[in-house]
């Protein structure tokens, strides 16, 4: 079983060929890439990043780093990941699509594709995709090991 992606939305498919068309934006077959899991890869076109499923999804990209956790999270519209904390790691957010309500600490803020926001280690924080779009962003943690201290209850 092969993982395509359309090269225009992000779409994911698997299967022994790529979907004859992307049932998200309609892309034809020559659009799709097969996707291979590459820890040595040093390139990442941006469909590859993008996913428009219903839950969030957290892909690590790029193999290990021995300081560094590298992740691209995928929020659908109107997910939120719990108040949590890394008492041990820094991170910072890079924003992709979309647009993020953050609470770092205790400050309340929007932000929206080209800006950072940075969380320094120990501090609560939080984030909300407040777009009618899938929301996309990078996050950096460091240094590992990373830990998560969750300090709400997971929404449903």
């Amino acid at each position: 079983m092969k993982k395509w992606c359309c090269m225009v939305c992000g779409y994911s498919h698997e299967g022994a060929e790529p979907a004859a068309k992307c049932p998200n934006c309609g892309a034809d077959r020559s659009k799709f890439a097969e996707y291979k899991e590459d820890g040595e890869a040093i390139h990442m076109a941006y469909g590859q990043k993008v996913s428009y499923g219903s839950e969030p999804e957290v892909n690590p990209f790029f193999g290990d780093y021995a300081g560094l956790a590298s992740f691209i999270y995928n929020l659908p519209p109107g997910k939120r990941k719990p108040l949590h904390k890394h008492p041990a790691s820094d991170e910072f957010f890079y924003i992709i699509k979309g647009k993020f309500r953050f609470q770092v600490g205790d400050k309340t803020f929007v932000a929206v594709p080209g800006d950072v926001v940075q969380g320094k280690m120990d501090t609560p924080h939080t984030f909300e995709n407040i777009s009618d779009e899938p929301g996309v962003f990078l996050s950096v943690k460091g240094p590992k090991p990373v830990s998560t201290v969750v300090l709400e209850a997971k929404q449903k």
